[in-house]
This record gives structure tokens, sequence and C-alpha cells, in this order.
């Protein structure tokens, strides 16, 4: 007999499929850039300015998506690479360089978009992005799958993964054994931050598809990629399933509102209850054993000062 709930489960999975890109290329790359040992607290600003990026393009160059995703996972990348190479380089707190970062792009999310927020008010008939399909958000899933694979290999498998991964450990004793520690960074970095860019390029684009202060950079869904991939252990793998849960969690918050009869300010702010509760299991539970952090993620590495 045919069971309706089955129907609307994978409805749920379907219509949650632009937002699972989005979070689940914003939380792999956090997590590339953090297996370096770079502590990214910029992942909120990064996916704020991102998105405001993508909505410039869309509505100055009549959503030309290649510009659209190219421009954000540039501007990203160079911010990124600022990053690594200031908190390789110099003595300096990996909090206070990312927090200041991400004050920053939020200032510059403002101020990009609200040109373009006001021209869209004159076209009533343009939207930004375009409305996925079903079979193209089915494909969002197999294109995410693959990624993740691809990741898995080269973090796991290839000589440029273990170099990332010794400068994430102990850059000290990586460096005594022929690392690179500032270019292995740098590469994670351009790498990571790129494909944060292409996350906040895939939520304007393939989900939300407008812009204002709340639904961007009020929203706080960087963070929630930041709890996407830590209650995933940074692991490629098991981030496509955290990436997943929240993309439905936060698609059907909404709906929360008719199912359990809660306000709707309760309803939005149960994802980060989730995230919360996802992230202190990670903590307590052999979890944070097996998927264990970088032993020297966000310690301060400063080369010059072991030649003295």
């Amino acid at each position: 007999m045919f069971d309706p709930s089955i129907a609307t489960l994978a409805d749920l999975i379907i219509a949650s499929g632009g937002l699972f890109i989005a979070f689940y290329l914003m939380a792999l790359g956090h997590s590339v850039v953090e297996k370096s040992g770079i502590l990214n607290l910029a992942i909120d600003g990064t996916f704020a300015l991102t998105a405001t990026l993508a909505f410039f393009m869309d509505v100055y160059y009549n959503n030309n998506l290649l510009l659209s995703f190219l421009v954000p996972a540039v501007v990203a990348m160079l911010f990124g690479l600022f990053m690594a190479f200031t908190l390789t380089k110099f003595p300096v707190s990996h909090g206070a360089v990312g927090l200041s970062l991400m004050f920053l792009m939020y200032g510059l999310a403002s101020i990009i978009g609200y040109g373009p927020r006001i021209v869209q008010a004159s076209l009533p008939n343009f939207s930004p992005g375009i409305a996925l399909t079903v079979e193209e958000r089915v494909a969002g899933y197999l294109v995410m799958l693959a990624l993740g694979l691809l990741t898995y290999w080269l973090i796991e498998k290839t000589k440029l993964g273990v170099s990332i991964k010794a400068s994430g450990e102990d850059p000290a004793a990586a460096e005594s054994l022929g690392v690179n520690v500032l270019a292995s960074r740098l590469i994670a970095a351009a790498i990571g931050f790129a494909m944060i860019g292409l996350g906040g390029a895939a939520y304007m684009n393939f989900y939300v598809r407008l812009w204002d202060e709340r639904s961007i950079i009020l929203s706080g869904y960087g963070w929630l990629a930041f709890a996407v991939a830590l209650s995933g252990g940074r692991h490629p793998l098991v981030v496509l399933l955290t990436a997943f849960v929240f993309s439905i969690l936060v698609h059907s918050s909404l709906q929360f509102v008719a199912w359990f009869n809660i306000s709707r300010e309760l309803s939005y702010s149960l994802p980060f209850i989730v995230a919360i509760a996802a992230m202190t299991i990670y903590m307590a539970t052999p979890l944070r054993r097996i998927l264990a952090p970088p032993r020297s993620l966000g310690r301060i590495y400063f080369r010059e000062e072991r030649t003295v």
C-alpha cells in the first residue's frame, strides 16, 4: 500500500537540494582550510559577502551564472590567501584575524548588496539565479558526492594532502621534514575558500534567490556550515551526511510552525539549537577521538622565532 509520508520525505529531500549544495560546499571548503591548522572564524562573513557578490553579478550581468560563481570564488580565495599568509608568517591570533575579516566582509556585503537590491526592485519580472528542476537537484546531490570522494582522495591519498595534514598536526615538525608549511596552507586556503565562495553563490543562485540583510548577512548560515563541518569531524564523506541533515532541517524550519504549533522565532532558531547539540555530541563522545581535529588547529606558528 502506498505510504504518502514517503512521497513527502522524497519531496522534502529534492526541495532541499539547492540548500544542500550550498551547505556542503561551504562545510567542505571550511574542512579543507582547517585541515591545514588554520582556524577559520571568517566563514560566516565569507558566506555573506560571496552570496551578495553572486546577487550583484546576477542583477548587473543578467544572470550570467559563470560570473555569478566565478567572482565570489575568486574574491573568497583572495581573502583566504591573505588569512593563510598572515597566520603563517606572523605571530598573530587566528581568532583575531578571522573575526576581523568576518566583520569586514559583513560591511562589504551590506554596501555591495544595497545598489543591486534597488535595481532589482525596479525589475518586477527578474529573479536572480535559476529555479532548479527536479533532475538538476538530483544531479546536484550526485555531483556533491563525487566532489566529496575527490576531496577525500586529495586529502588522504596524495602528497599534497599529506603536507596539508602535517601542517595542521605539527607545523614545526613538518618543516623539519621538508614540508613547506606556508605553501601547503596557501593551497589549502585557496581550495577551501574557493569552495566556500561557490557555496555562497549556490545559496543565492540555487536556493534563496533574493537579497536582504536578514536572509544573507543576519541569517547565520555560514555558522551553520561551520557546525556542519565540525559535527562531521571535517571528514569529507561524513560531512555529506551532516550537510544533508541540516539542509533538510533548515528548509523545513518554517513548516515547524504548523507541525508543532510553535512561534516563527523559535522555528527559525531550531537549526541553531540542533547545531549546538550536534557540536556538543561530537565534542563529548568518542567521535572527537575517531574524527580528531588537527592538533595545531588555531595555534600560532611563527617559523622565524625558531631560528633565534
